[in-house]
């Protein structure tokens, strides 16, 4: 017996095999997303090394503009800039505030 599959069942039927084709691919690059950042150690960085921190914070800061930062802090874009470039010349409060928004995790240990 020979049966005859409605076009629309088989476009269906693709479209689902699609589907799970990029379900499948968003999943694996999650998966090695989480696994690199496994192995991915927290950065670090002394109390006097200022310079690695800024660098990281400038390369986070490429991922948002001025203004977003500035909106989602509420602190001025002129004060970012000079935070930016030596953050021992603004206040922790603002410190911490960007630097969170940027994605970083601050603590200070004794």
């Amino acid at each position: 017996m020979v049966m005859i599959m409605n076009p629309k069942v088989l476009q269906l039927r693709d479209e689902v095999n699609s589907l799970e084709t990029h379900m499948h691919s968003v999943l694996q690059n999650l998966l090695h997303s989480v696994e690199d950042s496994i192995d991915r150690p927290i950065s670090t960085y002394p109390i006097y090394d200022k310079n690695s921190l800024v660098a990281d914070m400038q390369q986070r800061k490429k991922a948002i503009s001025l203004e977003e930062l500035e909106l989602q802090t509420d602190i001025s874009s002129s004060t970012i800039k000079r935070m930016l470039k030596d953050p021992s010349k603004t206040s922790l409060d603002n410190f911490l505030a960007v630097a969170n928004e940027l994605g970083m995790k601050i603590w200070i240990e004794k």
